[in-house]
């Protein structure tokens, strides 16, 4: 019986300090993500990349400086479709963090500049 106890406890506190890790290292990582400098262009929907026991990937596309970069992003609780376009957040020199922003879709008709926004142009922010 004391055994039994004894292991619950471990159990308890080795899943407490495993979600404590998880809060800490995501924490550093969203403040390292936000400080970089960031640019704004518009991505494809690509691909719903289905992964077990998560919440499926979004395989998305984007094209900067006539170059062209794919990268995945966690669906969330958006519903996003093949071919559909959304902002893309691109850090400018660390384009394989960038993230297409599900809650800012765009009709297939905008284009974006040659370049990048510099922030999200206001027609194009969610009502």
């Amino acid at each position: 019986m004391e055994a039994a106890k004894k292991k619950i406890r471990s159990l308890l506190i080795k899943t407490i300090l495993t979600i404590l890790v998880i809060i800490i290292v995501n924490y550093f990582w969203q403040k390292d993500y936000n400080a970089l400098e960031k640019r704004y262009v518009i991505g494809e929907v690509i691909r719903i990349v289905p992964a077990w026991g998560q919440s499926p990937d979004v395989q998305f596309n984007f094209i900067l400086e006539s170059k062209k970069y794919v990268n995945n992003t966690p669906k969330g609780i958006f519903k996003p479709k093949v071919g559909e376009f959304y902002v893309v957040e691109v850090p400018i020199f660390r384009k394989k963090k960038s993230r297409i922003l599900l809650d800012h879709p765009v009709s297939d008709s905008i284009k974006s500049p040659v370049g990048s926004w510099k922030e999200i142009p206001e027609y194009l922010k969610p009502k």
